[in-house]
């Protein structure tokens, strides 16, 4: 197999084009990222009526003054975190980020210190994975495209040499996880050692969470590959695919705590890769078993993508 991926590696490496993406748009990508979530403090941004917000100030919190009561919609499409109303000195407030994010805000607004609950206290690090996890899911799906070159003359390669089906699917597997996790990790580990993170993830954590992340890329690009015949629709469903589940996942924003949007989200594997560096930075102890299950589930995906196109070659549909 050694031999296929360095044949594969090498094919790639003459072609300029397919290399910008992982060499130069991930670096970049990554970069920016990192700048975003070392600058970004806010941890809410709230609508005010009934009081000018001059006379309201709270420490990492956006404050508007408007004068007519918001749409509910504005809410849910993250307008607004909370819409406060005040009336005859009291506070009522309205969100749909549940009650401890409630009750935080309530704290903040009587002066005393919040906790902002569990679904804000993100740290660097948690902030930098919510970032980045749809751009590496998207590039791992879009990086098979030799795979699909290599489709039309599979059946006459493996039948002609001593590669069987498994070593081939493998060792195109191990090049689309290496060309999305060592530029990834790279850049992550030269800035840690830099300038460092605002973090107590240390560098063997983070490696285990990009391990994981791209990991879990490689397998689900693989299997929509595997699934789909034409390269251009399966960059289009695994695109769809990737979005949905990343937003509903909160991976950029927490999701509702409350209602069918928290029971999809703790289905997506993307929401339990946030919550390991989550535990740590707000010291709680981490869940290494939801870890585990998303290798095995990656794994499963892999062989379930090898079973499926073994038997597409089997009848010569592949």
């Amino acid at each position: 197999m050694t031999n296929l991926i360095k044949m594969i590696f090498y094919r790639i490496l003459k072609n300029k084009a397919y290399l910008f993406m992982p060499i130069i748009v991930t670096p970049l990508v990554i970069l920016a990222s990192i700048s975003f979530t070392m600058n970004s403090s806010i941890k809410a941004n709230i609508a005010v009526i009934g009081m000018d917000n001059s006379n309201l100030s709270i420490k990492d919190v956006k404050v508007t003054s408007i004068e007519e009561q918001p749409k509910f919609s504005d809410l849910v499409q993250d307008k607004y975190d909370a819409i406060v109303m005040y009336e005859n000195g009291k506070y009522n407030i309205e969100t749909v980020k549940g009650e401890i994010f409630k009750t935080a805000l309530e704290d903040a607004l009587n002066g005393k210190t919040s906790s902002w609950g569990n679904d804000l206290k993100r740290g660097t690090i948690s902030n930098l994975v919510g970032f980045i996890t749809m751009f590496i899911l998207l590039v791992s799906v879009m990086l098979y495209r030799f795979y699909y070159e290599e489709k039309n003359g599979i059946n006459k390669r493996i039948l002609s040499s001593t590669i069987n089906y498994i070593e081939y699917s493998l060792a195109h597997c191990t090049i689309v996880f290496t060309m999305i996790f060592m530029p990834t990790i790279l850049i992550i580990l030269l800035y840690s050692s830099i300038w460092g993170f605002n973090s107590n993830v240390s560098n063997l954590q983070l490696i285990l969470i990009f391990f994981v992340l791209c990991f879990l890329g490689t397998a689900l690009g693989f299997m929509i590959s595997s699934i789909v015949k034409y390269d251009q629709n399966a960059t289009l469903i695994g695109a769809m695919l990737v979005i949905i589940t990343t937003l509903l996942s909160g991976s950029f924003r927490p999701v509702p705590q409350q209602g069918l949007a928290k029971i999809i989200s703790k289905m997506l594997p993307q929401k339990y890769i946030l919550d390991f560096p989550l535990a740590i930075e707000n010291y709680k102890n981490v869940n290494y078993i939801s870890i585990i299950i998303i290798l095995i589930f990656s794994i499963v995906l892999i062989f379930l993508g090898i079973i499926i196109n073994k038997r597409k070659l089997e009848t010569n549909n592949i």
